[in-house]
């Protein structure tokens, strides 16, 4: 990962600190109802537009194509998957903070902010005490359980401003460490 990192950064830009989220349960007490709640509601939906389906296609006697019932099962599933998905692909993430941008490093693509554009910062705790960055008043304001989501989707600017509203480091491995480096470049409260 650190020959990746390097490719990435400006001319005089240096690494002040790096990390990665902790370890985490997939289903730990504050994503588990969440979870549970987008799974269920996933289900039903599926269902209810698979029987729309078999009944308009019944009724209006054009018969039953089998694949579309088959591309509406794989959304399905793909939807009740996803969550899990999400978080093997935050696992693989690293966790990076320059002299100059915050970047959050995938296993596809690099996402970054820069350090200038970022008007708040801080630390926040969930239920399961995973501490995470959240940066922008957006950020700020995303309940717990978003917070997985919301550091895959990188940062979200303010179109007219250009000023960061969203990005978040979920579950810091080195909360400490990581504010220590910051100090002087970005204020993290």
């Amino acid at each position: 990962m650190n020959e990746r990192i390097k490719e990435y950064l400006g001319h005089e830009e240096k690494v002040l600190w790096s990390g990665q989220a902790e370890n985490f349960q997939a289903m730990d007490k504050t994503h588990k109802s969440y979870y549970t709640r987008r799974s269920l509601i996933v289900a039903v939906i599926s269902v209810v537009i698979i029987a729309a389906y078999f009944y308009s296609a019944i009724s209006s006697g054009a018969g039953i194509k089998w694949g579309v019932v088959l591309v509406l099962i794989a959304i399905a599933a793909f939807a009740l998957v996803s969550p899990v998905l999400d978080v093997r692909k935050l696992r693989k993430c690293c966790y990076v903070l320059t002299n100059e941008k915050l970047m959050l490093i995938t296993p596809s693509d690099v996402r970054s902010v820069s350090l200038s554009n970022i008007p708040t910062a801080k630390m926040s705790v969930d239920e399961d005490g995973h501490k995470s960055l959240l940066c922008g008043p957006d950020a700020e304001k995303l309940p717990a359980f978003k917070r997985r989501v919301a550091t895959l989707t990188g940062a979200l600017l303010d179109q007219q401003s250009n000023m960061c509203d969203r990005f978040v480091l979920y579950a810091v491995n080195d909360p400490a460490g990581l504010k220590k480096a910051a100090a002087g470049y970005l204020t993290i409260t």
